[in-house]
């Protein structure tokens, strides 16, 4: 009798789908009927990505780059929630939204039609409609179980990762502004240089520097900005693997910052427009796609 309840049991088990898969080789996954461990994204009560679909999760910028050229956009034209589970543990939701649809929604999101043309690079966004003067809000997609369910299939990358290094600010002279870029994945990463780009291209793909005081006011530099947004090497530097490299960038004509405390936010840059997944790689490296949001408090004497 206890044989029998096991095995019943065993089989409810397997039916839920809370199984381990095995490989796709040896058993066929179809993603609609079971939950797999590793990374996955559910939408109308099934799998639509998994571990399985995944080349690598860039973790800095949030990108899953995906192992084939599967149009995954056609798959999820309906808006709608999802949710991302990370061994078949639930982590967050999500929505799947329209750009042109008429309202905005707050927290994780995946925008349809994607940013990035290449139709193997899923991007999962974040909205933050009410950030504190002081402190942004926490990011459920940074969370430690997604980490390791990645790192399980050997689909996580850090990504390049971005800090603020430095503030400086003077009447006189403006503000210097240095950040740190840390790269400590086994790939060399190009980024935009804004010595190469000079700094009216490097405000446009970037919007500049904004401080905010504690009564919610905004202080900022005064930049033209000139267009460009294509993924040109020749306008960008390399940071090698297990490296890290500091950009400082002057604002010489920034609005006059009375003495208080701030919050400093900046918009760290990749390339917007790629013609394909193909063009990331170069000869020494890759190009990094993604942008991310740097904070900082700042006190002025």
């Amino acid at each position: 009798m206890r044989r029998a309840i096991a095995l019943l049991v065993l089989l409810l088990f397997v039916l839920a789908g809370c199984e381990k898969e095995k490989d796709p080789v040896e058993e066929p996954l179809d993603p609609s009927l079971h939950l797999t461990d590793g990374f996955c994204l559910v939408k109308d009560s099934h799998v639509v990505l998994n571990h399985y679909d995944i080349d690598y999760y860039d973790y800095s910028a949030h990108l899953i780059y995906l192992k084939n050229a599967i149009v995954f956009e056609e798959e999820f034209k309906n808006m709608g929630p999802a949710t991302v589970y990370a061994d078949s543990t639930r982590i967050y939701d999500l929505s799947f939204v329209s750009l042109a649809a008429s309202y905005i929604p707050e927290g994780p999101v995946i925008w349809f039609p994607f940013w990035f043309p290449a139709e193997d690079i899923v991007p999962i966004d974040q909205v933050w409609m009410n950030v504190p003067l002081f402190a942004p809000l926490e990011d459920p997609r940074a969370d430690i179980r997604i980490v390791e369910a990645l790192k399980k299939y050997g689909q996580f990358r850090h990504g390049l990762q971005v800090e603020i290094f430095s503030f400086w600010y003077s009447e006189e002279e403006g503000v210097i502004l240095e950040l740190e870029l840390r790269n400590e994945d086994a790939v060399n990463y190009y980024y935009y240089d804004p010595e190469k780009l000079g700094m009216e291209h490097y405000h446009y793909v970037t919007n500049g520097l904004f401080l905010k005081d504690a009564t919610g006011k905004s202080y900022t530099h005064h930049i033209q900005g000139l267009s460009w947004e294509t993924a040109d090497p020749d306008r960008m530097s390399l940071v090698e693997a297990d490296s890290s490299v500091v950009v400082s960038l002057t604002y010489e004509d920034f609005d006059l910052l009375p003495p208080g405390s701030y919050m400093a936010h900046f918009r760290f840059p990749g390339p917007i427009r790629i013609e394909s997944r193909e063009d990331l790689d170069l000869e020494d490296g890759r190009i990094w796609l993604g942008e991310l949001d740097l904070y900082l408090t700042v006190e002025i004497q």
